[in-house]
């Protein structure tokens, strides 16, 4: 079922995971818009742990647990908008999450050495020093599956046995509650690039 504008196709639904791909078109034109502003980026930041307020010059920065690069979006609202659209409708659909506020955190990482990785993890914990709840998280990969080789996304789907392992092609994306857990495994060979977006709200002073 493809869908209006922006268009994509839904391939899975589980209790945790939504995953699909967009159409063509709507991919190349998410793919130009963020290779303009990186192309502007002197360097790329190293990829830490943690959220945006992150100091990767402190105990966040762990090679045993992340190794990449990456670099927050500021000036991509046109791709990243048609993104926007389709989590919105997934959210409606299927998760029924807290994302009202429309709290966004906009992230475009790279996997391009060998042995580049990120462990498992959760996008939010319960006990994070932060205001903003990530709620959802989605993964858009901007390669094609011939680009590279590893860097596949583990997720895990309800429990510990129930793990999804996705070999991401251009343009494929997957949908999942931020607190469920995930890896991405090693870059054997070649790049993978993505865009990685966290949705939640902000919580409210007392």
């Amino acid at each position: 079922m493809f869908t209006e504008y922006p268009a994509f196709d839904i391939d899975l639904v589980t209790d945790n995971i939504v995953s699909g791909r967009l159409c063509l078109k709507t991919a190349e034109f998410i793919d130009e818009v963020i290779a303009n502003e990186v192309s502007q980026v002197e360097e790329l930041s190293k990829a830490y742990i943690g959220d945006s307020g992150d100091d990767e010059s402190g105990d966040d920065l762990n090679l045993e647990i992340r190794k990449g690069k990456l670099h927050w979006l500021t000036e991509s609202q046109e791709a990243t908008d048609l993104i926007d659209k389709l989590i919105q409708e997934i959210n409606v659909g299927f998760f029924n999450l807290n994302i009202s506020d429309s709290a966004r955190e906009y992230q475009f990482t790279i996997y391009d050495e060998v042995t580049d990785h990120y462990d498992w993890h959760q996008d939010y914990y319960d006990d994070d020093v932060t205001d903003f709840v990530r709620e959802l998280s989605i993964s858009v990969c901007l390669s094609s599956s011939e680009m590279y080789d590893g860097a596949e996304l583990f997720i895990k789907d309800g429990s510990d046995s129930n793990i999804r392992v996705f070999k991401m092609k251009y343009g494929d994306f997957v949908v999942f509650p931020s607190k469920c857990e995930h890896r991405v495994n090693m870059l054997r060979e070649g790049t993978r690039y993505s865009l990685v977006i966290w949705y939640g709200h902000y919580t409210k002073p007392d």
